[in-house]
């Protein structure tokens, strides 16, 4: 008698197979210029996590909704750059006001009135931001912030959640999504590194917790609290697809953070204004200390920020006390970029409307509902979750909870649904299973339901391949 389970394998990875070949056909001109990029460029990409098999889709525009690579296919976009454009590719309105600015300058490294002009909206929307500084990105956002709150504290530990991402920088490569065959006991995870050319002692100031289980958080407070920081955490950990928070839980790390003083930390680079306008400190009512951003703040320029309580950021300074640094350093040269400030202003003032929420919000609850009628008609087991702008599905039997939940997710399996879609004139997400769609202010109900339309036309093949 067959093995299921080796049956079910066996058949993704045929289904995988087919469209994988079927990508090859469609993609000549990626393969060729695939191969002429790594020759220059080590894997052929400028991020590691943009490198796949066989080879990743290589663009040539992008406008709207719509993004055509260079062998002239189109292709609805739910990924829209890793979730950073929630205003669309190409917004007429946040166009115009970079290409002013581009004529009025590119960098000043002086004060300018962009700085009110982004820094205001911030603050508007987010009761935790008194004060703001501006970044880069989203890495260097998340490290500023850890940085701050040890400054504040005078402590030196972080605790964060096994699996979560949150940023390039060292102490972020700890236990990112580590393989559960070195990953420890739930309870008491090991910390892995990631990358080579992390030092020893980096992992030391990092203490891991699991997301969903406040329990484990108190644990490590009781354990080490006169040596922690800050609780550093997504209000929705969006490095798993999309796991929203269970009842009580942030509301307890909130309780925590001010039992043991604290500084707790969210890091809403992917939440941020795209669960609600004040991302999910709003969304789910429980403010942080400093809040991280980066992402959709800035309509797909690059750019970042950081901000909270005006006590906490009033430690920013380059002031010395007899040779002793008395505050946080934040320095950067092309921080508060001019054409990254226009941006953000823009996006959030002009093009972030509650209107748009409002409209966006509709058409997510639309295609969450498509995919779920689907699922019903063709009897695959299947989850989908969605929250403002975002949404995922998971090909699994129980929902996803915490990162160890992440056992159960077939990545060769969703391997072949995301090509299948992609053969389909769909990129339904950033590649890999860990991520999620985002719906744009510039999708339309019409492209909600091609969206749906492609994935029943490729349902009936997943689901012959989970028997």
């Amino acid at each position: 008698m067959d093995n299921p389970i080796s049956t079910t394998d066996a058949l993704a990875e045929e289904l995988l197979s087919r469209e994988y070949d079927r990508y090859r056909e469609r993609t000549p001109n990626s393969a060729a210029m695939a191969d002429d990029l790594r020759e220059l460029v080590p894997a052929g990409v400028c991020s590691t996590f943009r490198a796949y098999d066989p080879y990743p889709v290589h663009a040539d525009r992008a406008a709207g909704a719509s993004l055509y690579d260079v062998d002239g296919n189109e292709y609805l976009d739910f990924a829209l750059n890793n979730g950073t454009q929630l205003v669309g590719h190409t917004h007429p309105k946040l166009s115009a006001g970079v290409i002013e600015q581009i004529d009025r300058g590119t960098l000043y490294t002086r004060p300018n009135e962009l700085i009110e002009f982004a820094a205001e909206p911030l603050i508007d929307r987010w009761d935790a931001i008194e004060r703001v500084r501006f970044t880069n990105s989203g890495t260097e956002s998340v490290m500023h912030a850890t940085r701050l709150a040890r400054a504040y504290t005078g402590r030196e530990k972080i605790i964060r959640m096994e699996g979560a991402y949150h940023g390039a920088h060292d102490p972020a490569l700890v236990s990112k999504m580590p393989p559960l065959e070195r990953a420890g006991p739930a309870s008491d995870p090991c910390r892995v590194a990631e990358s080579q050319g992390i030092p020893d002692s980096v992992p030391d100031d990092v203490l891991l917790a699991q997301y969903n289980d406040a329990e484990s958080v108190e644990r490590l407070l009781r354990e080490h609290g006169r040596e922690v920081a800050a609780i550093l955490v997504e209000p929705a950990c969006l490095n798993l697809g999309l796991v929203e928070p269970v009842d009580g839980y942030l509301e307890r790390l909130r309780t925590l953070a001010d039992e043991y003083n604290v500084v707790l930390i969210f890091d809403e680079v992917k939440t941020g204004v795209k669960l609600a306008p004040g991302g999910g400190a709003e969304y789910y009512g429980v403010q942080p200390d400093l809040v991280a951003l980066a992402k959709a703040i800035g309509g797909g320029y690059p750019v970042g920020a950081f901000g909270g309580r005006r006590e906490i950021m009033d430690r920013i300074a380059a002031d010395l006390d007899e040779g002793v640094a008395t505050g946080a350093a934040h320095y950067g040269t092309y921080n508060g970029n001019p054409l990254a400030l226009r941006a953000v202003g823009i996006t959030l003032r002009d093009v972030l409307t509650d209107e748009a929420y409002d409209r966006v919000t509709d058409l997510a609850d639309r295609l969450a509902a498509g995919y779920r009628d689907v699922i019903e008609d063709e009897g695959l087991e299947a989850q989908v979750t969605g929250v403002g702008s975002q949404g995922m599905v998971y090909f699994t039997e129980e929902p996803i909870r915490t990162f160890r939940d992440w056992a159960a997710v077939d990545e060769p399996f969703h391997e072949a649904y995301w090509f299948g879609m992609l053969n389909r004139g769909v990129i339904p997400h950033p590649h890999d299973a860990s991520q999620q769609w985002t719906i744009s202010v510039q999708h339309t109900a019409d492209e909600i339901d091609a969206h749906v339309d492609a994935f029943a036309d490729l349902a009936t093949h997943l689901a012959a391949a989970q028997q």
